[in-house]
């Protein structure tokens, strides 16, 4: 597996940085799509070097099986274990843990020794003290008095707290930055083309909790009424010609309903790939889409 060139940079620059600061953390801004599963592998593969033991943080399974494959395939032969309620997976002793802050938080003195800590979608960490990440983070940092931290984020900000850097933040500074417009221009992402759609869903009611919106009343508020028929017309209308069509949802039921309209209004097949589609069955439709044997494919939380 060979890094993009500023995927070897941003792990230089966290470790340019953690041997220059005695104290301090360091965040890394990636744009979707750049890789940061790659990074966070690397990151987690010098740690070891250094004879470190390594604790990921991640808040969907999905992104905790996504990235230990990644560090399966960069460390043949290192234990990486896996922590989540979700995968049913509780490992404590790895040389590497993947865990879902969910499961993990309130329970640091089962890792042990850890002094290194990878927080991926550093975004969702809150100052607040009394928050799942502060609360791992204060318990780690009690039996692990050298522990450092390092995050990696698309949005360097946090809605209603600011910057995710500073003085007495969790991160100190942003070590590296890939800028899309860049990346767009290189080839390693793609172009985007934003347009406004016809059928709306009033958001302005939808409250945030931890930076993201409150599932159960986005779901609420894009089934309302015939939000989803109309939707779903307009972009079997506006899709006319193209060969892949990804779709996002706001919830499991949503995701089906919009697969069933779909199938109905084109009489093609669509996939639907939500967190409880069994893994054979979610890595055969991935497959499929991206060999273009499947054209529409409807995502939730993957």
């Amino acid at each position: 597996m060979q890094p993009r060139y500023y995927q070897s940079e941003a792990n230089q620059a966290v470790w340019n940085y953690l041997c220059s600061n005695p104290a301090g953390n360091p965040l890394i801004v990636l744009p979707t799509g750049a890789g940061k599963s790659l990074v966070i592998a690397m990151l987690a593969k010098q740690a070891l070097e250094f004879g470190a033991r390594v604790l990921i943080l991640q808040h969907r399974k999905e992104l905790i099986e996504q990235t230990a494959d990644k560090i399966r395939t960069l460390l043949p032969g290192v234990e990486v274990g896996i922590n989540s309620a979700g995968l049913r997976k509780y490992a404590t002793n790895d040389p590497v843990i993947l865990g879902g802050i969910q499961s993990v938080h309130g329970k640091a003195v089962k890792f042990g020794r850890r002094e290194f800590v990878i927080i991926d979608e550093a975004h969702l960490v809150s100052d607040r003290e009394e928050s799942m990440f502060q609360r791992m983070l204060t318990d780690l940092a009690e039996s692990n008095p050298k522990l450092r931290v390092a995050g990696l984020t698309a949005t360097p900000y946090r809605t209603g707290e600011g910057p995710l850097c500073g003085p007495d933040k969790t991160f100190q500074r942003i070590v590296y930055e890939a800028m899309t417009g860049r990346l767009i221009q290189e080839g390693y992402l793609c172009p985007i083309t934003n347009k406004s759609a016809d059928a709306t869903v009033n958001t302005a009611e939808i409250k945030q909790r931890g930076g993201e919106f409150i599932q159960s009343e986005m779901i609420k508020a894009f089934e309302a009424g015939d939000n989803v028929r109309l939707a779903c017309l307009e972009t079997v209308a506006r899709c006319e010609g193209r060969h892949s069509v990804l779709i996002f949802s706001a919830g499991i039921h949503h995701a089906e309903e919009i697969g069933m309209i779909i199938s109905n209004l084109t009489g093609e097949r669509v996939g639907v790939v939500t967190g409880d589609t069994f893994a054979m069955e979610r890595a055969e439709m991935l497959r499929q889409f991206r060999n273009q044997e499947l054209r529409w494919l409807v995502n939730c939380d993957v």
